[in-house]
């Protein structure tokens, strides 16, 4: 699926990776599915995006879409964590003509052209069912603030906890300290469901509204293990997945399949919002059999959305 080998670039060592496809961390991070990455750096040719995975802050930096550049990265943990997480172990070059192939939409078939760089994360599933049940009824920035404050009410301070004399995120001039980091958050490891649980009224001072009697039911069944979520990922159905978080109070349909499609590698899932609803009326005369797209719908769903919030603008 992809080349990689160890080399200097801008001055640091670092994996560079030839995909043998299209893909653009620009496209994949700004489609809607993560709300951690922060791009740090633009330029002429040049882009970088840095984020938290578990308790490692990775930066990713791209010049030509399909190669990527992985800073700051064992080969252990390429192997094990980053390539995993950004889904490098799958052809999505595959998969968009099969996609193709099953459909007679001009307009979805120039979509899957012009989308061909995303890629779905794998992302880990506790953080996404958090994520999406905050995301109700939120704009993307507010979504990000919220989560960024959970994580400094909650978690540890990755650059404090390995000596960074830098702020990878680019948000200050100075070292990272306790005092400057926690108002940000974005440094901190993801809250687990045990530690909210257990002392729930932390989460207020992240201001998150009529959401928080969900996030306190989601904490606490996953704690107590009512919903395992590992269990659920490991079933691979779509079904199960919705059945299972649909128990979670607030979680309806359209977190539940946001969730499914990118926390729990169910590509068949299909979220519908205001976009998706407007590209099927506008494109579709208001009918789109998506189960007809068959095991890569959801993938075929971040085509449209991507189509219809950015290129259709130009």
């Amino acid at each position: 699926m992809f080349d990689k080998k160890r080399e200097k670039i801008r001055g640091e060592d670092a994996i560079s990776v030839k995909t043998n496809g299209f893909y653009s961390i620009s496209d994949t991070f700004e489609c809607g599915q993560c709300f951690r990455a922060e791009k740090t750096v633009k330029e002429d040719g040049y882009e970088e995006y840095t984020t938290v995975l578990g308790n490692k802050i990775l930066r990713i930096g791209q010049k030509t879409p399909g190669e990527l550049i992985i800073f700051d990265t064992s080969d252990e943990e390429f192997d094990n964590l980053v390539a995993p997480y950004l889904s490098l172990y799958t052809d999505y070059d595959e998969i968009r003509k099969e996609i193709i192939s099953k459909t007679d939409s001009d307009w979805l078939k120039n979509a899957a052209e012009c989308a061909r760089g995303i890629a779905i994360l794998s992302q880990d599933a506790w953080e996404t069912l958090l994520s999406f049940i905050v995301s109700q009824n939120n704009n993307i920035p507010r979504i990000k603030g919220i989560i960024r404050k959970l994580a400094a009410e909650y978690g540890v301070n990755i650059c404090l906890q390995n000596g960074y004399k830098k702020c990878p995120f680019n948000k200050i001039d100075t070292a990272p300290c306790e005092e400057i980091c926690k108002n940000c958050g974005a440094c901190y490891t993801f809250p687990s469901a045990a530690d909210i649980a257990a002392n729930p009224e932390k989460m207020l001072a992240a201001r998150p509204g009529f959401r928080y009697k969900y996030l306190c039911d989601a904490a606490e069944k996953v704690a107590r293990g009512d919903i395992d979520l590992q269990k659920i990922k490991s079933a691979r159905s779509y079904e199960t997945t919705k059945d299972e978080l649909k128990k979670i109070k607030g979680v309806g349909d359209k977190v539940a399949a946001c969730c499914a499609l990118f926390g729990f590698e169910n590509f068949e899932a299909f979220p519908i919002d205001v976009w998706m609803k407007r590209a099927i009326d506008t494109y579709f005369d208001g009918r789109l059999d998506y189960e007809a797209l068959g095991r890569y719908a959801g993938i075929a769903q971040q085509y449209i959305f991507h189509y219809i919030r950015n290129i259709e603008s130009i």
